[in-house]
């Protein structure tokens, strides 16, 4: 027992040391826009920059504006070379991006330069003896019946005998949607005549193609660096049909594709209904799950497998992200399974409801199950004001990264870091730049603390789900879990795909990896095939608990009821994580709306708790009392704030709390409106704060002339106590405003409700 104690004690003091330094495995990886003419010493005063301001890896993205180097050519390989080195001399990582730009798979156009035949395909119907373009390929003949408005009513191989039924011959022809990618020169965008033709990646020798062009491309020049300094390639979003593609009545397909489609379950009938239409509402249902369901088989097995294999040949990691949120059977090929969150797909408010609110929790979920270390999530592009995107304020920016850490996320990719705002081609492209040309990029490697120390709290252990959520890449539930997060109730979305293949079922639970589920919450509306339906039955049959419905929230409340949990007022915006990491407890809190959050943490974890600060890195103890149920200690989480609660279990709780948050408020008074004094009595216990409701965007204090700190990240509250003097005391306030006031449309610059709080400690 004695033992127990003294190794349970040095793991606590060991875990509260990571804490402290992460390390650069935690680190932001951001994009590094490459956008305007290259210089290589710039390039190395950039990376050395990054380093000093806590950014301990990039992500080397060649963007819009690039010149001076052609993408993959000698000289751009030789830049990303002298990276590396430099790179390797700081300890950084790097991963490289496969694409120039982007969606990923065409090698900014070589595939479909080298082989024309490489281009994204379509499959569609032409009445036979039509002329078939030059290029594409006839298939094979078929016999329709068309009603009136168009629509298939039948289907036929052979030429019907009687000649009735007004069926005519027509042929399936494969081919090419002309879907394009962003290029790097301003006439290769959208649109415009030299955008790079996107390659067919439902085709595997377009895909070896990609592979010769890129990454090989990349070994023979990087090689000394991959598994140490080059951990990864990123892939971005592959698109079938390319950007702009069309599919014109068509639908994305490959050769040999119809072997996938008959696998699935398709038959002429399901083709027929995806080419012509059909008034069967079921057999058009059905073809479009099955066809579905062929897509993204051929695309994992020709796309995805290939890049997975390669990436482990060569002793590095597959990342990056799918084309939808609700992928979940392609994200098995990704060694960190990966998301983006851009465009304010989701945005505060949305965070429950939004369809693509499921991307980080079905990422960090997918690497839970499948034995992976991390998940990551793409971050911040265009998520400033809608119609004024430079206009990304501190405050929301963590209001993103919070909302990625409540889910699991545990390797932030910020987008973007601009190599230049030169002019509107680099400044205007996707906007804005959230690091050296942000307002927090002062106080950097303050911000990059907070990222590793958060991304290693959701690296490994687990984080305790009371049940499983069955998901599909054609359906993820969205409300039925709204009341499971609004209350805490910690789940996991387990793909059908993992159920199937990675699950076993032992004695009414579901084992997937560390995880044991005795709780299965299943949507009516996610389809399910004979083989989910059984294995479901024997999880049933064994004592397992399962539930079909809209909202599971009563269903959970019933059969698994709180051990830890938080006591206070929520309005359903905190989201509550219970962590396990070698043997110790840890809480996340996560308030989700504006309004601060006070409360306590009830939890039947027994040992002494501590208060982790993710900016801070410090770890204080935090007194509480007996509750029923366990141990309760005093929380308080502003609003878009975070908080972390840490238990040491082999250390005695300290039960001395006997206020609920252990302060007085002396006197509030308020400043601002040309007020910018005050008066003090400065006295042993007093603490003296100056608090604003609101900043735009940053300001630096001086109290009595002398540096006191900043307001920049919620809540804006900050000690000034060290700088108050007896009698009259001046502040003073510089502010920073928005890169919206430079690189967009102007906003407010200032703080709003500007107050001085005396409290005294109890």
């Amino acid at each position: 027992m004695e033992e127990k104690t003294i190794l349970g004690g040095i793991m606590f003091d060991i875990i509260k040391d990571i804490w402290k330094n992460p390390g650069p495995a935690f680190s932001p990886m951001p994009f590094w826009f490459w956008n305007d003419r290259l210089d290589e010493e710039e390039l190395v005063r950039q990376l050395d920059d990054f380093h000093r301001h806590g950014v301990d890896g990039v992500v080397i993205h060649p963007r819009m504006g690039m010149a001076g180097a052609d993408y993959l050519s000698d000289e751009f390989l030789a830049l990303a070379k002298r990276v590396c080195e430099e790179a390797k001399k700081r300890f950084m990582n790097v991963i490289l991006y496969d694409e120039g730009m982007y969606p990923s798979g065409s090698a900014h156009g070589a595939v479909v330069a080298e082989e024309p035949r490489f281009a994204a395909r379509r499959l569609y119907a032409a009445p036979a003896g039509d002329p078939v373009p030059d290029g594409e390929d006839p298939q094979f003949l078929f016999w329709a019946s068309l009603d009136a408005d168009g629509d298939c009513a039948d289907i036929r191989l052979d030429e019907p005998k009687d000649g009735g039924g007004g069926y005519a011959p027509y042929c399936l022809i494969l081919g090419y949607t002309g879907g394009t990618i962003r290029g790097l020169l301003p006439d290769e965008d959208d649109g415009m005549p030299n955008a790079p033709k996107a390659a067919d990646l439902l085709n595997p020798m377009a895909v070896d193609c990609f592979v010769r062009h890129t990454h090989e491309r990349y070994y023979e020049v990087l090689s000394e660096y991959f598994g140490q300094t080059v951990i990864g390639i990123f892939t971005d979003e592959p698109s079938v049909a390319g950007r702009n593609g069309r599919l014109d009545g068509g639908i994305s397909w490959s050769y040999g594709m119809e072997e996938d489609f008959f696998e699935a379950g398709g038959d002429f009938p399901h083709l027929g209904a995806l080419l012509f239409g059909t008034k069967d509402k079921k057999l058009k249902k059905d073809a479009e799950f099955i066809y579905r369901q062929a897509l993204r088989t051929r695309l994992g097995r020709s796309f995805y497998a290939t890049l997975s294999g390669w990436c482990r040949e060569h002793r590095i990691s597959l990342m990056g992200h799918p084309a939808e949120s609700g992928d979940t059977d392609t994200l098995r090929y990704f060694d960190i399974p990966g998301q983006d969150l851009v465009w304010r797909s989701v945005e505060p408010g949305t965070e429950l409801t939004s369809p693509d609110s499921v991307m980080a929790k079905l990422a960090a979920d997918t690497a839970r199950h499948q034995g992976k270390e991390r998940s990551s999530n793409e971050v911040l592009g265009v998520c400033g004001e809608r119609g004024n995107p430079w206009n990304l304020p501190p405050d929301e920016m963590m209001w993103y990264l919070n909302f990625l850490f409540a889910r699991g996320t545990s390797l932030v990719i910020p987008h973007a870091f601009y190599y230049s705002v030169r002019t509107p081609l680099q400044f205007g492209e996707r906007p804005p730049d959230v690091g050296p040309h942000s307002v927090w990029w002062k106080d950097y490697r303050r911000l990059a603390g907070y990222i590793k120390r958060m991304s290693w709290l959701g690296a490994v252990g687990t984080d305790n789900p009371v049940c499983a959520v069955l998901c599909s890449s054609d359906y993820t539930p969205v409300r039925p879990v709204e009341g499971l997060w609004k209350e805490g109730y910690t789940f996991h979305y387990l793909s059908v795909e993992d159920f199937m293949e990675r699950a076993h079922i032992h004695d009414g639970e579901i084992h997937i990896d560390r995880y044991r589920f005795h709780i299965l919450l299943i949507d009516g509306r996610l389809r399910l095939n004979a083989e989910i339906v059984t294995k479901i039955g024997s999880f049933e049959v064994g004592g397992g608990l399962e539930y079909r419905g809209s909202d599971f929230l009563p269903f959970v409340r019933k059969h698994a009821p709180h051990t830890s949990y938080f006591d206070g007022d929520t309005r359903g915006n905190l989201r509550f994580t219970h962590y396990t990491k070698s043997g110790c407890d840890f809480f996340l809190m996560v308030n989700e709306g504006r309004e601060e959050i006070r409360g306590s943490l009830v939890t039947d974890c027994a040992g002494r708790a501590y208060r982790f600060d993710p900016f801070t890195g410090k770890a204080d103890p935090v007194a509480g009392r007996m509750a029923e149920g366990g141990f309760a200690y005093p929380v308080r989480v502003p609003g878009w704030c975070a908080a972390v609660i840490g238990v040491d279990p082999d250390g005695l709780p300290d039960l001395t709390e006997t206020e609920r948050y252990g302060e007085t408020v002396c006197e509030i008074a308020s400043l601002g409106e040309g007020r910018m004094t005050f008066e003090a009595r400065p006295g042993e216990g007093l603490t003296y704060t100056l608090a604003a409701t609101a900043v735009h965007d940053a300001a630096g204090i001086r109290i009595n002339g002398e540096d006191a700190g900043s307001f920049l990240f919620r809540p804006y509250e900050a000690d000034i106590t060290p700088f108050v003097k007896e009698g009259e005391n001046e502040v003073s306030l510089t502010f920073t405003p928005s890169p919206a006031n430079t690189w967009g449309k102007p906003v407010p610059v200032g703080a709003e409700g500007l107050t001085l709080r005396v409290t005294r400690k109890e």
